[in-house]
């Protein structure tokens, strides 16, 4: 009796833990499988962002630009949020080498930047959905926003090298982002040598711009594309809208903004 009353336990216990453990697992994973349904829907609506053909002169039209900054104005808060967690990584590699702290402070501290950093995950997903479900309110392919984006802040960011957060990675733009610009401005390019067989002045000096940004990128030497801003005609587009624009720029989060999680991904079946 005693022994049977002790398997009980140990039964018990075993299907608790079991039981947290799945509802640990379901807890990450459920958000997971919503994120990529989401962004999947917005692939399914508008193609891979690679398939993105900008205008061929490369004039945004304002409505366009509107509906962007509708947009960046629905991801401010996480990427408040996630600046804030950028700070908390930057405090805990400066914790050892302070001076001015104790080792007891810089525990307590390191264990108060920690708290924070757990909710990095959680805020991934809340800006991929936020920025996602306002792709799809605004009918904007993720193709698109990437161009809008790198055109909009070419400027910021080529100063993220020497910004407050020079030394994290997700400063900058990883080399498959960069790869996949490429990819758009090659459609631009085709687009334009396509509508402008006879090619002025004008269209031979774009094309020439295109053809040099997208070695550049390719070869590595602009980390970012348009360092020095973009092609006048795009930049006469924006130029209205700066003071819009600017604010809306969040530094230091800059892989998270143009990622797509869903490269290769496919619901069906």
């Amino acid at each position: 009796m005693k022994h049977s009353k002790h398997r009980g336990w140990r039964y018990l216990m075993i299907a608790t833990i079991v039981f947290f453990l799945g509802a640990g697992a379901w807890y990450f994973i459920l958000p997971i499988q919503q994120a990529k349904q989401l962004e999947h829907s917005v692939i399914e609506k508008f193609g891979w962002a690679t398939r993105y053909t900008p205008p061929a002169d490369g004039v945004i039209q304002p409505h366009r630009l509107e509906r962007f900054i509708r947009v960046r104005e629905t991801v401010q808060d996480s990427c408040s949020v996630f600046q804030d967690i950028m700070d908390n990584v930057i405090r805990i590699e400066s914790l050892e080498s302070d001076p001015d702290l104790s080792a007891g402070q810089k525990v307590f501290e390191g264990l108060d930047s920690l708290k924070s950093m757990f909710s990095a995950a959680p805020t991934f997903l809340e800006f991929m959905d936020a920025r996602n479900s306002a792709l799809l309110t605004e009918e904007m392919g993720l193709g698109e926003y990437i161009y809008i984006y790198l055109a909009a802040y070419a400027e910021q960011l080529s100063l993220e090298p020497q910004g407050r957060y020079a030394g994290q990675e997700e400063a900058y733009l990883s080399p498959r982002a960069r790869k996949e610009f490429v990819q758009i401005l090659g459609n631009q390019l085709a687009a334009l040598q396509s509508a402008n067989p006879g090619q002025d002045d004008s269209t031979l000096a774009l094309v020439a711009g295109l053809q040099a940004e997208m070695a550049a990128l390719e070869e590595g030497s602009h980390a970012s594309p348009w360092p020095d801003g973009p092609p006048s005609g795009t930049a006469e587009s924006l130029a209205p809208y700066r003071d819009r624009l600017s604010p809306l720029y969040c530094e230091g989060v800059v892989r998270v903004e143009v990622l797509q999680k869903n490269k290769g991904f496919r619901l069906e079946g």
